[in-house]
C-alpha cells in the first residue's frame, strides 16, 4: 500500500479557552503525538460529550472549513476526540466545540512546516543556590529517572490506540466483529434480531470481561463505546445504538 500523502510538520497548540462559558465549566485538554507518516491530536472534554454539546468545527488556513459536524459523531467514548492531523497543510487552525446553552470551547493551533523546530518550553526555575535540582527519597539517595521509560511506554500505548480498528466477518444475519488494538484482538459475536431491534452485538459481562478479553475492566466502557460508535459509522448510519449490560442493540 502506498504511503498516505500528508504533511509531517509539528503541531503547536495554544492554551485552550472557553468563550462565554460559566466559570464552573472546565477547559479542553489537548495532546499532540507524531510518528513518521502519521500524527494525531487528542482532545478531552471537561464534561460528558452527551451533556448538551452541539457543533464540532475545524477551520483551517484562510478560514477554510475542514469539518462541521455534530460533536456526538466525533466522540471516542464520552469525553475523548481523536483528530488525524497528518493531512493538514502548514498554517493556523481553530477548533470550536459549541454548547447548546450558547458557550463554547476554543483551541487555536499552528501546524509548522516539516522540519521546523517547535518552540521550546520554558525550563523550570533553578534552586536558590544555583545547583541543579536532584530528586531524592528523603534520605539523600538519588532516585532513577523513569521519565524516558514512561514516555516510551505512553507513546507505544498511544500508537496502538491511534491505530485501533474493527474488522467484520460474516454477514448481516450473523457474524463476528473483531476489535483490534496493537496485540489485542477481541471477538464480539453479532446476530440479526426482531421486535424493533435490527441486530445486537454480544458483550462479555463485567464479571467475565477480563477473563474473556484479557483487558482490564477499567477499559471496558471505552472499548464497548468504540465498538458501538464505529459499527454505527461503518455499518448502520441510519440506526441508533443502545449499550446494555450484555449487548449493544441497534434500533431505529
Amino acid at each position: 500500500m502506498p504511503p498516505q500523502a500528508g504533511y509531517d510538520g509539528e503541531i503547536v497548540p495554544d492554551t485552550p479557552v472557553n468563550i462565554a462559558a460559566p466559570a464552573s465549566v472546565g477547559r479542553l485538554t489537548a495532546k499532540f503525538v507524531r510518528y513518521p507518516g502519521s500524527q494525531q491530536l487528542t482532545l478531552w472534554l471537561p464534561k460528558d460529550g452527551y451533556s448538551g454539546y452541539g457543533a464540532f468545527r475545524i477551520r483551517g488556513p484562510g478560514g477554510a472549513r475542514l469539518e462541521d459536524d455534530d460533536l456526538t459523531h466525533r466522540l471516542n467514548g464520552r469525553v475523548q476526540i481523536l483528530i488525524d492531523t497528518f493531512g493538514w497543510p502548514p498554517g493556523e487552525y481553530v477548533i470550536e466545540i459549541l454548547h447548546r446553552e450558547g458557550w463554547s470551547h476554543e483551541l487555536r493551533l499552528i501546524k509548522l512546516e516539516e522540519g521546523a523546530p517547535a518552540p521550546e518550553l520554558p525550563l523550570p526555575a533553578p534552586q536558590s543556590d544555583g545547583k541543579p535540582i536532584v530528586f531524592g527519597d528523603g534520605a539523600n539517595k538519588v532516585l532513577p529517572n523513569h521519565d524516558l521509560g514512561l514516555r516510551a511506554k505512553e507513546l507505544a500505548r498511544l500508537a496502538d490506540r491511534f491505530s485501533r480498528r474493527l474488522e467484520f466477518e460474516g454477514n448481516f444475519r450473523a457474524g463476528i466483529i473483531y476489535y483490534v488494538e496493537g496485540d489485542t484482538r477481541i471477538r464480539f459475536f453479532h446476530e440479526m434480531c426482531g421486535g424493533g431491534v435490527h441486530f445486537s452485538i454480544d458483550l462479555p459481562s463485567q464479571e467475565r470481561w477480563e477473563a474473556d478479553t484479557g483487558r482490564p475492566l477499567a477499559d471496558r466502557d471505552d472499548i464497548v463505546e468504540f465498538v458501538a460508535s464505529e459499527t454505527q459509522r461503518r455499518q448502520a448510519r441510519s440506526w441508533n445504538y443502545v449499550i446494555r449490560a450484555d449487548r449493544i442493540d441497534f434500533v431505529d
